[in-house]
């Protein structure tokens, strides 16, 4: 073992603090952006909102709601908070990135945890703060729109969570990373504009469940717990092919800042000996 991954007393400890601080980080990340993206939908859908009899186009209200998640994403995951945790939010994102040996599987598991956490404590505010308003749209769970299938539903939910992992991965691992936030909030942005009348565009299984539980609303959610996972996996798949993107991994932060130590034990940033370069892989 080469002295350069041999870690000191002192710096486990600092890694320690590290890591603990983005565990809370990624808690507090998920309850942002789970009380912006519920209290807008409240407002944006709820009856007797002030905003939906302003504007009775529900097509473009959803367009707004769309703008005002990817907005409160892509701030928390620039914030200090998305800096130390990496500003995953997201158990199929975690899934992914763990598939890739970015993240730990103790790291991966508390940060599930703390997902799965942040978004039933994130949904708890909103039922606490706008009781009628959240009852109205059932506390924003997510369910399938008028006419679509399960299986439709299911593989919309897989596919959008396949391009939007996908396009994550092709991001975060280039020249691009820093915009990484930008681009996956503006995508998620078209995404749920254009299919949320289809699905509610979840892809995210800790805030369909935490929004499911607390309204005890169960019909289809199987399909927002399964597909979102399974669609990162098959992004991850097809990345580590080496036909789009670098085929290199860095890290599974979405922004990887240079002030803010990085706990996770394969970082390529922290030690360019941890960069997966999946094109030695391929046969010539």
């Amino acid at each position: 073992m080469s002295m350069s991954h041999v870690t000191q007393p002192g710096q486990r400890s600092v890694l320690k603090a590290t890591r603990i601080s983005a565990y809370l980080s990624e808690l507090l990340g998920m309850v942002l952006i789970t009380l912006n993206a519920l209290i807008w939908a409240c407002w944006n859908f709820g009856a007797g909102s002030p905003i939906v009899q302003l504007v009775p186009d529900r097509s473009l209200r959803i367009v707004f709601q769309a703008l005002c998640i990817a907005v409160g994403a892509a701030i928390v995951v620039y914030s200090p908070l998305g800096k130390r945790s990496g500003g995953i939010l997201n158990p199929a994102t975690t899934f992914g990135f763990w598939l890739l040996n970015k993240i730990s599987t103790p790291d991966a598991l508390i940060y599930i945890l703390m997902q799965f956490l942040g978004a039933f404590i994130g949904t708890a505010l909103v039922w606490l703060s706008f009781p009628d308003l959240a009852r109205s749209i059932r506390g924003g769970a997510t369910a399938l729109g008028m006419g679509i299938s399960p299986a439709l539903g299911f593989g919309l939910e897989l596919g959008m969570t396949f391009l939007l992992m996908l396009i994550i991965l092709v991001t975060v691992n280039s020249a691009w990373m820093r915009w990484t936030g930008l681009i996956a909030s503006t995508v998620f942005a078209v995404l749920f504009a254009n299919a949320a009348k289809f699905t509610g565009t979840s892809l995210n299984p800790a805030r369909s469940l935490a929004s499911a539980v607390l309204a005890m609303f169960w019909q289809n959610q199987w399909i927002y717990w399964m597909a979102p996972p399974l669609g990162a996996a098959l992004a991850v798949l097809l990345y580590r092919q080496g036909i789009i993107g670098t085929a290199k991994s860095y890290c599974c932060k979405l922004y990887h800042s240079s002030d803010i130590p990085c706990h996770h034990a394969r970082c390529g940033y922290r030690d360019p000996a941890y960069i997966d370069d999946f094109s030695k892989t391929r046969s010539p």
